[in-house]
C-alpha cells in the first residue's frame, strides 16, 4: 500500500504539473490523517523533485485543549521527519465577530492570508493542501445545493496559482489505509464530526443517506459530472477571454470598467460569465460570486440605475455608458522619491522616473506624463502620495491657488477616480498634479539651469 500510494500521488503530481525541481513547499498541517499523509508522501518524494519542505500549524483557538495537543503531535511529528515547522496563532472566533462572519469563512480567510505571508517570508512558490476525492465530493454537492452554475461544479481545483493538491486523486479510505497500514499516527478533529457545520452534515448525513436509498456510486456520479463541467468550461472561457479584450478595461488604480454598449447586446449566460470574472478579479477571497449577486448587477446594467453595494466591499456605479467596479481605498500612502531611479508604486499601477537633463525646452506642461521642473526651484524631501482633503495647488498660468477638488469637477473627473490621481510633493507643497497639471512654482524658464525630468507611466 505504501508504494502503492507514493506512485498515484506522484503521478498526479506529473499529470497536472504540480511540482517542479527544486520547488519550496508549505504544507499545511492541521495533525489530521489528511495532512499527516500529504506531508510523509512529500518527504518520501523529497528527493525526487529536490524539494525544499516547510510545514505550517494553525491555531485557531476554537478547541483550545485539542489544539495544544495538536500542536505538539505536529512539532513530534517535524523533528522525526525533519521537516521546518511554523506555529501560528489565531482568534478566529474574535475575528469573527469582528468582520460579521461564520467560523468557517474566516478561518479560511485567515489561513490564505497566513499561507500567503509565510510564502513571502521565506521565498515559498508552493502551497500544498491536503484535499482529496471525497473532500471534491462534498463540495460539489454542497455548492449545488446552494445553488451555483455550471464554474461552481467544477468543485475543488486540483492546482490555482502557488496552491497545489497531490492527494486529488485519492478517497479518504485509501488514505485512512495508508496511514494505518504504515503505523503513522494521527490526530482527530471532533469538531469534524460535528453536524452543526454545513459541511459536516453533507458528509456525514446527506452522503450517506443518498448513498444507501439513491445511488451508491454517487460520489463517481458527481466527480463525473464535475470533470464534464470543467472541459466545458474551458471551452466557454476561451469565449469569454476573447470578449474581455474587447469590452474590458482595467485603470491605473485597479477599477474595472465594462463598455455597456457592447455587453447589452450579449447573451444572458454571457454577460454572467463576464459579471462572475470581473467580480472574482477584485474580491480578496477565493470564492465564486453566487447568482443573486450576478443576476443584481446584470440587472442594473440593463436597466440602469445609479449603483450598488454588492459582497466582499465591492460597489459597482454605472457612469456615462460604462459599468465602473471597484473596492473604495481605506489606507493612503506615500514614497519618497530620489533622483536618477524608477519607482513602481503599490497601490497604484504606476511607474515614476525621475532624472536630470541636459538643456531647457519649454514645452507644455498640461496633462502629461511626463513633465520638466526647475530643479532649483524644489526643495527637498520629493515625494509622492495620494489626494488628501483640502488639497491645494496653484495650476500652471494661474495667479491664485486652486482646490484640487474643485479642478478636477472643472474638468469633469469623477470623484470615484480621485483616488487614482497621485500629487507630487516637495516641502513647500505639491509640484505636480500626477498627469493633469504642474504647479506654477517649479514651471522653467528661460533662465533656468538645472531641469528634472519626472515620467508617471502606467505599467503593463
Amino acid at each position: 500500500m505504501f508504494m502503492n500510494i507514493i506512485e498515484k500521488v506522484k503521478s498526479t503530481i506529473l499529470e497536472y504539473n504540480l511540482l517542479k525541481q527544486g520547488d519550496s513547499v508549505l504544507v499545511a498541517l492541521s495533525g489530521g490523517p489528511d495532512s499527516v499523509a500529504l506531508l510523509s508522501v512529500l518527504v518520501h518524494l523529497k528527493k525526487r523533485f529536490k524539494l525544499q519542505l516547510y510545514a505550517l500549524y494553525i491555531n485557531h483557538n476554537i478547541r483550545k485543549r485539542a489544539a495544544k495537543k495538536e500542536e505538539q503531535f505536529c512539532q513530534t511529528l517535524c523533528e522525526q521527519l525533519k521537516v521546518k515547522l511554523f506555529i501560528v496563532f489565531g482568534d478566529i472566533p474574535s475575528l469573527s465577530q469582528l468582520t460579521k462572519k461564520g467560523l468557517e469563512e474566516t478561518a479560511r480567510n485567515f489561513r490564505y492570508a497566513t499561507f500567503e505571508r509565510f510564502c513571502q517570508a521565506y521565498d515559498i512558490n508552493r502551497v500544498a493542501l491536503g484535499h482529496h476525492k471525497d473532500d471534491r465530493v462534498e463540495t460539489i454537492l454542497f455548492r449545488i445545493l446552494r445553488g451555483t452554475g455550471r464554474t461552481g461544479l467544477q468543485g475543488i481545483p486540483i492546482k490555482r496559482d502557488k496552491f497545489i493538491r497531490p492527494l486529488y486523486s485519492l478517497t479518504k479510505r485509501e488514505i485512512t489505509n495508508f496511514l494505518n497500514e504504515n503505523g503513522l499516527p494521527y490526530c482527530l478533529d471532533q469538531s469534524n464530526f460535528e453536524t452543526n457545520f454545513k459541511r459536516n452534515f453533507v458528509r456525514h448525513k446527506l452522503l450517506p443517506i443518498i448513498r444507501k436509498n439513491l445511488n451508491p456510486m454517487v460520489d463517481n456520479a458527481l466527480i463525473n459530472l464535475s470533470e464534464t463541467s470543467s472541459e466545458e468550461e474551458t471551452f466557454l472561457d476561451n469565449i469569454v477571454q476573447k470578449h474581455l479584450k474587447k469590452i474590458v478595461f482595467r485603470t491605473v488604480g485597479g477599477k474595472v470598467e465594462i463598455s455597456l454598449k457592447k455587453f447589452r447586446n450579449y447573451d444572458g449566460w454571457l454577460r454572467r460569465r463576464l459579471l462572475r470574472y470581473c467580480l472574482a478579479e477584485l474580491s480578496e477571497v477565493d470564492s465564486i460570486p453566487d447568482k443573486i449577486v450576478v443576476d443584481r448587477l446584470d440587472k442594473l446594467c440593463i436597466l440602469g440605475g445609479k449603483g450598488i453595494s454588492l459582497p466582499n466591499k465591492i460597489q459597482a456605479v454605472l457612469l456615462d455608458d460604462k459599468l465602473v467596479l471597484f473596492k473604495k481605498r481605506s489606507k493612503g500612502y506615500k514614497q519618497v522619491l530620489t533622483e536618477n531611479k524608477k519607482y513602481n508604486l503599490e497601490q497604484l499601477n504606476l511607474s515614476v522616473r525621475l532624472k536630470e537633463r541636459k538643456g531647457v525646452r519649454l514645452i507644455k506642461q498640461k496633462q502629461a506624463k511626463t513633465v520638466l521642473l526647475d530643479k532649483s526651484k524644489i526643495i527637498p524631501p520629493l515625494y509622492i502620495r495620494n489626494i488628501k482633503p483640502g488639497d491645494k495647488f496653484k495650476p500652471l498660468g494661474l495667479k491664485g491657488t486652486k482646490k484640487i477638488g474643485n479642478y478636477l469637477t472643472d474638468r469633469k473627473v469623477n470623484k470615484i477616480y480621485r483616488d487614482e490621481i497621485p500629487v507630487l510633493c516637495d516641502k513647500q507643497g505639491i509640484i505636480w498634479l500626477v498627469g493633469y497639471e504642474i504647479d506654477d512654482r517649479v514651471k522653467i524658464t528661460k533662465v533656468t539651469k538645472e531641469v528634472l525630468e519626472i515620467e508617471a507611466t502606467q505599467r503593463q
